[in-house]
């Protein structure tokens, strides 16, 4: 994951770059997460979207996402079928409407 922004009060925006070591097909599933403690992902945010990428070794695209949940952080995550050699990719950031007490 080269990227992880919020865009707007209930919005984001994440951009994935995926390396494969071969233009065989690889599916990229994305989910979001909203919660109220860092480094934890919380509760799924409406339903995971998967794209299948061939034909290239490197593929990069951006995500957006309009946040349901009112958590204080919200994560995204990313993971390949087949799966890749680190087992994923996760951002969190602490949304700039929170105010943590």
């Amino acid at each position: 994951m080269t990227g992880f922004r919020q865009t707007g009060p209930g919005t984001a925006t994440a951009t994935i770059t995926v390396t494969t070591d071969g233009t065989g097909p690889v599916s990229v599933t994305v989910g979001w997460f909203t919660g109220n403690t860092a480094g934890r992902a919380g509760t799924g945010d409406g339903t995971p979207s998967t794209t299948r990428h061939s034909g290239a070794t490197q593929y990069s695209f951006t995500v957006d996402h309009a946040f349901r949940g009112t958590g204080c952080y919200w994560t995204v995550q990313a993971g390949t079928a087949p799966a890749s050699a680190d087992g994923g990719a996760s951002q969190q950031l602490l949304t700039r409407q929170c105010e943590l007490r």
